[in-house]
């Protein structure tokens, strides 16, 4: 701003002055002056009008003098041209393949009654499905799934993933839960991938139910070349759920409901056109008369999708209708999608689609700082196709969201909020929530928003009472609310749009012959065609009671009075026709010579640009540290210093500008229109850019540490990054301006720009970057485009835009001397309009000379793998050509191209400082047909006026891009000379042209050259394929580097040895000084055939010699070496210091690997049976020279050595401990060095100390029990024995290859891969079979000794080190261990994988085992091949599917060059082990023993040494210590052995100086595997490794045995005693009386078909039932997966059985047995066999807190007690529904045989008949005893009573019925 003052203009300057004014008394008086010095001096009434809104813009960020001068300085403010950018255009979004692979592990805590859970799998259309688990409510699945998209990756992101749980029935699954995540979010986490996560279900119909249940499993989403971490699965019972939760890092575990609300209110400006073609021929009768549009709004989010309703024939539709969302929050799904459609008769058409994303309107931060998604109430502007009105629109996809939108289509009104439900859905907390959004202010908008809150509650109120389940359901609501009539009242602002076109060249000639003119439009303001007038505006505004059109605007600036609105406003150029451009006939131009057009075009906006300037405020920032970053790349190549010194400027730079913004930023600005957001955005900015700023401080302060320049780069990067991310404002205000260029009123190409880009405000900081400069646009086609060139004109434009109170400064920073030429103002009119045209009078005359010099690195164009390059230089309205170079893709063209009689028009100061650019294309020549474009850069001339001192331009690489794709480099200057009155001779002198009048670039500018040598080695070609159908036979490379070079000898038969006879030659060249400048180095093989004949088969390119730039190492000073004594010294001293600390009664050993473990014998400690822990295992494993730094992979390594010294007595019992298994063999090495690895993971050992610690006391927790009685003691060790690792040996477990680990082991020789054929496709994807074989060899180069002589005689640097390259045999041993996430070949889903290796013409297939049904095989397989090398040197391991029919599938391959191992420093022969043993599972496997391959090693470097003494070697200068001597009983001799030592010092190889380097230890590679139809897509991983034996060696051991171990057989007895307290259900219709008939079931989950049951328990009153009843169950098992294996067909059509693992789980259930309807549940038991709760004694202490609160020391394993009885709890959904008393017992297979048990009460062993009450019978069988028990034993008196009584009364009724009989038989009888 500063620099302001100096300018010639005093308008200018009395401007400025204004605003100094308003800075210096801001403190006193504020806004009234600040206004005025901003706007002129205006009456006061205009100022009071115009003071809160001027105010608050000068206010908003007026940057104080201080601040501003420090921190923007003088960058440039009044530079006329904006910064020249090489790239044209970003590159359309490609199309990229993306596999998205699922792995369903396993659920747990499902809710639901005894379920069939199956999960269903949906992305998009795609669906699939796991197999259904009976009966359970935590099923094991470990299934696998993967879904291929192909799609650009903003639309693949939107895709939803929805996982659902369902419980399987015959007709119709139950939803149980479900879970939904947007692929973007999985493809933001750290690996791309979710991997062991617990994802929370959710009843989307019912979301006050909360959880129901967890599903662990795995999502990664993989793109091409992305690695997924392939992580080593834990499987831990206990593990803590809602720790582990599926949810981004930082996101809470608990996730409330919360509602999103979008309101839409309106939208204007929409197409008026009808899509459907019968409206098109309605409008072709009825004429335009009205809107033909019937638009609605669609809002989707998180997969769900709520649409407004219709309003018909309304381009400015008015809704106020709100859709509602239901989802967790924070939601997984990052983007709300708004799509405005319009409704037609046969099919609805999308006007336009707009996006939201949730991270740009929330900030997730913890506290107050963070705030919840709130948007608007603001304008979205909505972009898409042209506005036409053709019947079918050819550009579509841009208004679905595809692609750029490349014109405007109105804009809608919406607002967004979220409320959080706590408790149900049905109390609406929206108005209050709206009140803390909105605090109420002063102005008419909040008041609206507070109103509309009031409604949404009766919105809210009838919603529930017309649909009340909808409230809790997730389904969308839509529902109108009102909105009072303040919120129509927008503040609108005058806005001026001016342009001045300076240059409108490189038109295509296809659109060139009609007259050409270009429009320029804001919004609808100025777009011509599409029959929108400029009064539109004015028109709406009429309507919305404001004033009227014809009413004046306030007074403008000084002197101006007031311009009328009905001034002609110009938004169109005048059409010309276009001249051809010299010297190149495909390109037009437009003759805007001294004749400049403007536009001018006034539009009506929301005042909200104060949106705008912070964006731009934050830009400058970005763009300023990009800068800086820039210069200190640069600068890295010259000076580490000077690079540190900018660094820390640019920082210093950045901490300034953040203090001005937060400074500016806690100023109150009294604003009325700022929305919730606006004042949130503004918090989140201050807040960022204050921790941004102390980073940068700490950075800069550096007290902990010294931050190298990298981190520093690596943080101002990230500083960057997360401010580009604050520019981006979502709530939008003046819609980007387009350029369209029109032929013949037919819109053709165009250019979008932002509108914050050339917005104009006073103050610097807040100005657009392009706002009032000369900015060059590159007009490109609408819709998708075709690749190539795509340049359909060139524009150079000065735009400003801004509020018409500023209309003042419109033209201040043209380039000087123009004159405006301003159209004929009607009568009536008093102000002057802004020019039609300027007019530069002045011209001058210039030389352009363009010194094309070199190029590399370009894209290849030909079949052949090259191109013949050659390029077209065009500025202004002038263009040459370079010449062509055949066949190369590092041209050097060496030709100065010369333009004369350049004419430029205006100041010839400005020129010099701001000249136009030149544009370089780049061609590839075709003999027939058209040239192909290959790239093109941008770059600006260097000026040299005619009375200036010349000075030669330096040649400076340019970067060349084709689309998106870099396309190499390009190494040129430009200069720009002004050609004096007295004509062309005095410009500075050209070198004479050749022949073909090609001029040379003068010798001034070539960089200067001094002599190099480049020594080559040759070793051989590998991997040739066939060229023109041939196969190559005789090849031979040719090396070339700047037109110098060297041929290779001819290989005579490649097939029989691919090496060169010949293996190092050299060249001398002449290179540049500056490395910077060295040309590339190409390497080209040719076959040659028949006839002398000579066929290219391939190149490649070097473009960076650097790493091949051979540096003389500096010789070492002498007092090194007693610094080497120091070190031992130092190090002998420090170990009584470590012994002290250890507790007394140890011996202390030095060995780093300790003792061998079970082979090599050992003395018995006798002071105490505890093992010794080793003095030095700490973590740094170097006794000699504890300064070296110790490489933390390495730390992690010496975790594992800690073998220590204990009789081998106890050493087996430690391990027959582990979990039943008694047999150690190479998978107890395998799976303790697989848990290694996780327990790194965990601890994450950045330097081993941790991890140490445990292990040691580890040690001596386990040694010390050594009495019989372990039962008490193993719980105490339990826990512990799960820190210390198992103490086996290990290997390493690498997640990547071998190669990644080691640099390729590029160590001796270099592989260059040969290309061949066309490389221009964008994303590479033909990058495979493009390569045509390799090159090994290296280069070294170096500046030529003078003395030439003495080199020559001596052997070439290059040969040092270097192996003879003759053939050798070796025997190869491959072990294939495991592979998984293999790629599904079978349509179930599944594969059937078998190994196949390759390896020159052998082939092994290993058909007969291949795996049925499996996509994690255990392969467990090794081979062994003869190879010789080099005609056999390259690998391939392949994984097939093996197919009853048809061929076999490839799943995916891997190959390995097995050269470059065999060869290697590292060697990679074969891996050192952990430990020396001579027997057992970890015996030595290699040839030779360590002592032997140390002597090897000494020899081979050069070394002294080995000497070996007891107790130590020595190497050189190095001493080692350790055990030498060994000795297992006391009355035994003691043994002498190195090995264990002289292995230490290999595993330690890297410290020895010199010369040392890493060696390979043993160890298991994860190779990812691929196949060449899903190029660079991972299809799954094999684990192996290869081991190499010479055959002029000793030959080696046996193969080690790795193949799988068998499962062990096992039978659980388990016997169910007696339930109690069984809830009862059935209740007794007379009595009413509750109880249950009790029965148990029982299997063994995986083995449903062996379901057993007691039988029943009839009538229990108690719930107490006794069944004395034995369940069998063998199973077959891993004791050290500790899973369960299943074999079984999976249906009555598989053919093999699948074999799965799982984990061995018990399921108990009890049940109400029912006679006629099916049974009831009442509640289960599921047990863990590894780990379940300890039984309860009695069945009182028996509690549903056995089984929930149980920690890990509590729970038992089955495998380890055997025998176990008691009480257990069964639970049914969270509730206590019984207990039951079982006995298990664990025997193997083995022990099963020999003492049979019988099932239920059956012999053998038989178990006898329960003493169960009389009650307990059925009815259905014993009616009797039913009434015995139901009647009698309740009702027996009254039974009783009544039996008296009717005997009574019987007796009665006989007595009175026999009385008259008998009386009168007596009287008869008697009277006798």
């Amino acid at each position: 701003m500063e620099s302001a003052e100096g300018t010639p203009q005093s308008h200018r300057k009395g401007l400025f002055a204004g605003i100094k004014l308003k800075k210096k008394k801001k403190g006193d008086k504020g806004l009234t002056i600040a206004n005025k010095g901003a706007v002129g001096d205006h009456d006061d009434t205009d100022s009071l009008q115009q003071e809160i809104p001027v105010g608050q813009e000068g206010e908003e960020i007026a940057f104080d003098d201080a601040a501003s001068t420090s921190s923007f300085g003088a960058s440039g403010s009044w530079r006329k041209r904006a910064k020249v950018v090489a790239k044209i255009h970003e590159g359309e979004p490609k199309f990229q393949n993306y596999q998205i692979a699922i792995t369903i592990i396993e659920a747990r805590q499902l809710v639901g009654e005894n379920i069939d859970p199956v999960v269903i799998i949906e992305i998009g259309d795609e669906k699939k499905q796991t197999t259904v688990k009976e009966g359970t409510n935590s099923p094991f699945y470990n299934e696998y799934f993967v879904f291929d998209f192909n799609g650009p990756q903003v639309h693949l992101f939107d895709k939803i993933i929805k996982i659902s749980v369902m419980h399987n029935k015959l007709i119709g699954s139950v939803l149980i839960g479900s879970f939904k995540v947007d692929l973007g979010t999985v493809y933001l986490q750290p690996g791309h991938q979710f991997c062991d996560k617990w994802a929370l279900l959710t009843d989307p119909a019912d979301i006050r139910t909360g959880a129901k249940g967890y599903l662990k499993c795995d999502i990664s989403v993989a793109g091409k070349g992305d690695t997924i971490q392939a992580s080593q699965k834990a499987s831990d019972a206990e593990e803590q759920i809602e720790k582990n939760l599926l949810i981004p890092k930082g996101f809470p575990s608990e996730r409330p409901w919360a509602r999103f609300y979008v309101r839409i209110y309106k939208a204007e400006g929409l197409p008026k056109m009808n899509s459907s073609i019968m409206a098109n021929v309605t409008k072709a009768f009825m004429g335009d008369s009205k809107d033909l549009v019937d638009p609605f709004v669609v809002v989707t989010f998180a997969g769900q999708m709520g649409r407004t309703t219709v309003q018909k024939n309304c381009a400015d539709p008015v809704w106020h209708e709100q859709v509602v969302f239901k989802e967790m929050f924070p939601p997984l799904c990052r983007r709300v999608k708004i799509q405005v459609w319009d409704e037609g008769s046969m099919n609805d058409v999308a006007l336009a689609t707009h996006f939201i994303d949730l991270k740009k309107i929330s900030n997730e931060q913890d506290g107050d700082k963070g705030f919840l998604p709130t948007f608007g109430p603001s304008w979205i502007n909505l972009y898409g196709s042209p506005r036409n009105h053709s019947l079918m629109d050819d550009y579509q996809e841009l208004n679905e969201g595809y692609g750029e939108g490349v014109s405007f289509r109105g804009r809608l009104l919406i607002e967004l909020a979220v409320e959080i439900l706590s408790g149900g859905a049905h109390e609406s907390k929206f108005s209050k929530l709206i009140k803390e959004i909105k605090p109420s202010s002063k102005d008419k908008d909040a008041k609206g928003s507070k109103g509309t809150g009031k409604d949404k509650d009766k919105g809210a109120e009838d919603g529930k009472s017309s649909a009340s389940d909808k409230t809790n359901s997730t389904d969308v609501e839509v529902e109108p609310f009102d909105v009072p009539p303040e919120i129509h009242e927008e503040t609108f602002e005058d806005f001026l749009l001016f342009g001045a076109f300076f240059e409108a060249t490189m038109i295509d000639r296809k659109i060139g012959d009609k007259p050409i003119s270009f429009e320029v439009s804001v919004g609808n303001f100025g777009n011509v065609i599409d029959g929108v007038s400029p009064g539109a505006g004015g028109k709406k505004k009429a309507h919305e009671g404001e004033e009227e059109e014809s009413a004046p605007l306030l007074h403008e600036g000084s002197g101006d009075a007031s311009h009328d609105i009905a001034m002609p406003l110009v938004s169109t150029t005048h059409p010309e026709k276009p001249l051809i451009t010299e010297g190149n006939r495909n390109y037009n131009y437009l003759p805007y010579d001294e004749k400049k057009p403007c536009v001018y075009i006034k539009s009506f906006w929301g005042d909200q640009t104060f949106r705008l300037y912070f964006s731009n405020v934050l830009e400058k920032m970005a763009d300023l540290l990009e800068e800086g970053l820039e210069q200190v790349r640069d600068l890295i190549k010259v000076s580490e210093l000077a690079s540190e010194e900018k660094m820390r400027s640019t920082l210093n730079e950045f901490i300034n500008q953040s203090r001005a913004f937060i400074a500016n930023a806690e100023k109150k600005p009294k604003v009325m229109n700022r929305t919730a957001l606006d004042k949130k955005r503004l918090t989140l900015c201050k807040q960022e850019l204050e921790a941004m700023a102390k980073d940068a401080k700490g950075i800069i302060q550096q007290q902990k540490k010294k931050i190298l320049l990298d981190e520093m780069m690596r943080e101002t990067e990230g500083f960057i990054e997360n401010i580009r991310f604050l520019v981006d404002e979502p709530q939008h205000t003046v819609p980007d301006v387009f350029i369209w260029m029109l032929s013949n009123n037919k819109r053709v190409a165009y250019a979008r720009i932002p509108a914050m880009d050339v917005l104009y405000s006073p103050v610097n900081e807040q100005r657009g970057k392009h706002c009032g400069r000369i900015k060059t646009h590159f007009l490109k086609l609408p819709g998708k485009r075709p690749s190539g060139w795509n340049v359909h004109g060139k524009v150079d434009v000065y735009l400003w835009l801004g509020s018409t109170k500023y209309a003042h400064t419109i033209l201040d920073n043209l380039p000087l001397g123009y004159e405006t030429e301003t159209p004929t103002a009607s009568a009536g009119h008093h102000t002057a309009p802004p020019p039609a045209s300027l007019i530069y009078k002045t011209k001058m005359m210039f030389q352009l000379r363009a010194h094309m010099y070199q190029a590399r690195g370009l894209i290849a164009a030909d079949t052949s793998g090259l191109s013949d390059p050659f390029a077209k230089v065009t500025f202004v309205s002038h263009c040459q050509t370079t010449k062509i170079i055949q066949q190369t893709l590092s041209p050097t063209w060496n030709q100065m191209l010369l333009f004369n009689n350049i004419v430029l028009h205006g100041d010839e100061k400005e020129i010099s400082e701001f000249p136009p650019v030149v544009v370089v294309e780049l061609y590839d020549d075709d003999a027939v047909g058209k040239s192909e474009y290959i790239g093109s850069t941008v770059a600006t001339p260097v000026v040299t006026l005619a009375g200036e001192k010349y000075e030669p331009p330096k040649l400076c690489y340019h970067p060349v891009y084709c689309g998106n794709l870099s396309g190499g480099d390009l190494l040129a200057a430009f200069e720009l000379l002004q050609i004096s009155d007295s004509g062309p001779e005095n410009l500075p002198p050209v070198d004479p042209p050749d022949v073909s009048q090609i001029y040379p670039v003068p010798a001034t500018i070539r960089p200067v050259l001094s002599k190099y040598r480049v020594e080559v080695l040759f070793w051989g070609l590998r991997e040739l394929k066939k060229v023109q159908l041939l196969s190559v036979d005789r090849p031979q490379v040719l090396i070339e580097c700047a037109a110098k070079g060297v041929k290779s000898c001819v290989i005579q038969s490649y097939k029989n040895n691919p090496n060169f006879n010949i293996q190092a030659d050299w060249f001398e060249v002449e290179l540049p000084e500056n490395e910077l400048l060295h040309p590339p180095l190409s390497i080209c093989v040719v076959d040659w055939r028949a006839f002398g004949r000579s066929t290219l088969v391939g190149t490649h390119t070097i473009n960076c010699l650097k790493q091949f730039l051979y540096k003389p190492k500096e010789l070492p000073a002498p007092p090194a070496k007693d610094a080497g004594f120091a070190d031992t010294g130092a190090a002998q001293a420090l170990q009584p210091v470590q012994a002290a600390q250890l507790p007394v009664d140890h011996i202390y050993v030095d060995v780093e690997h300790g003792a061998p473990v079970l082979a090599v014998p050992e003395p018995e400690p006798v002071v105490s049976p505890a093992p010794s822990p080793l003095s030095l295992s700490a973590p740094s494993p170097k006794p000699v020279s504890p300064s070296t730094p110790e490489p933390a992979k390495d730390g992690k390594q010496k975790d594992l050595r800690k073998s220590s010294r204990r009789s081998t007595k106890r050493k087996k019992r430690t391990i027959a401990d582990e979990s039943a298994e008694n047999v150690i063999d190479w998978w107890s090495k395998y799976y303790a060095s697989v848990q290694k690895v996780q327990k790194a993971k965990v601890l994450d050992f950045g330097d081993g100390k941790p991890g140490n610690t445990t292990q040691t006391s580890g040690h001596v927790t386990l040694s010390i029990e050594d009495e019989p009685d372990r039962k008490k003691k193993d719980k105490l060790v339990k826990k512990k024995v799960k820190e210390a690792s198992p103490k086996l040996a290990t290997l390493e477990i690498y997640d990547g290859d071998l190669e990644s680990e080691f640099n390729n082991f590029e160590d001796w020789v270099k592989t260059f891969e040969l290309f061949r054929g066309k490389s221009n496709d964008e994303d590479h994807s033909d990058y495979d079979e493009r390569i045509i074989g390799k090159f090994k060899g290296c280069f070294c180069i170096y500046k030529n000794p003078d003395d030439c002589c003495s080199g020559e005689g001596s052997q070439p640097k290059i040969l040092q080190g270097i192996p003879p390259n003759h053939s050798v045999k070796v025997l190869i041993r491959v072990y294939v261990v495991a592979a998984f996430n293999l790629s599904p070949a079978d349509p179930d889903g599944k594969s059937d994988p078998y190994i196949v290796l390759r390896l020159g013409n052998t082939e092994i297939k290993d058909r007969d085992n291949y795996i049925p049904k499996q996509l994690n095989p255990v392969f467990g397989r090794s081979f062994e091949l003869q190879a010789t090398f080099p005609k056999e040197s390259l690998l391939s391991v392949l994984i097939y599917d093996y197919d009853m029919i048809g061929s076999d599938d490839l799943i995916g391959e891997t190959k390995i060059d097995l050269e470059n191992r065999f060869y290697s420093r590292h060697r990679a022969t074969c891996g050192l082990q952990s430990q020396y043993e001579i027997e057992g599972y970890n015996a030595w496997r290699d040839a030779t023993k360590p002592t032997e391959i140390l002597t090897k090693l000494c020899k081979d470097n050069r070394l002294n040494g080995p000497y070996m003494q007891p107790g130590k070697i020595q190497i050189g200068d190095k001493v080692f210590t350790g055990q030498t001597v060994f000795q297992e009983d006391e009355n035994e001799e003691p043994v002498e052995s190195y090995e264990h030592l002289a292995l230490k010092v290999l595993r330690s190889w890297n410290e020895i100086p010199g010369v040392g380097c890493k060696l390979v230890p043993e160890h298991i590679e994860t190779r990812p595997i691929y196949h060449k139809d899903k190029p660079g897509m991972e299809q799954g991983r094999v684990q192996m490794w290869v081991d190499m034996f010479p055959k002029d060696m000793p030959l080696p051991g046996p193969p080690v045995d790795i193949s799988p171990r068998k499962p062990k057989g096992y039978e659980l007895r388990v016997i169910i005693w007696n339930t109690e307290d069984v809830i009862l259900e059935d209740e007794n219709i007379f009595t009413g009386q509750k109880s249950s008939d009790i029965y148990v079931k029982g299997w063994l989950k995986g083995l449903e078909d062996d379901r057993q049951e007691t039988d029943v328990h009839y009538n229990s009153l108690t719930g107490e039932g006794n069944f004395n009843w034995r369940f069998v169950f063998p199973f077959h098992y891993l004791p050290a997966e500790k899973h369960m294996v299943i074999c079984k067909r999976e249906n009555i059509f598989s053919l093999d059985k699948t074999e799965r693992k799982i984990p061995a789980e018990l399921v108990l259930q009890v049940w109400d047995f029912e006679r006629l309807s099916s049974d009831d549940f009442l509640g289960s038991l599921e047990m863990n066999l590894n780990g379940f709760p300890r039984a309860a004694k009695t069945a009182k202490r028996c509690d549903i807190s056995m089984v929930t609160e149980t920690s890990e020391e509590n729970k038992i394993s089955i495998f380890q007690q055997k025998r176990i009885r008691g009480w257990w709890p069964f639970i049914k959904a969270g509730e206590l529904t019984g207990k039951v008393e079982a006995e298990f017992h664990l025997v193997t297979a083995e022990e099963a045989e020999k003492n049979p048990v019988g099932k239920a009460r059956k012999e053998p062993e038989p178990l006898e008949k329960p003493n169960r009450p009389d009650t307990s019978f059925s009815w259905f069988v014993n009616p009797f005893k039913c009434l015995y028990h139901l009647i009698w034993r309740n009702y027996k008196k009254y039974i009783i009573i009544g039996l008296i009584l009717i005997i009574l009364i019987i007796f009665l009724v006989l007595f009175v019925y026999t009385l008259p009989g008998a009386i009168s038989r007596r009287i008869v009888v008697g009277s006798t």
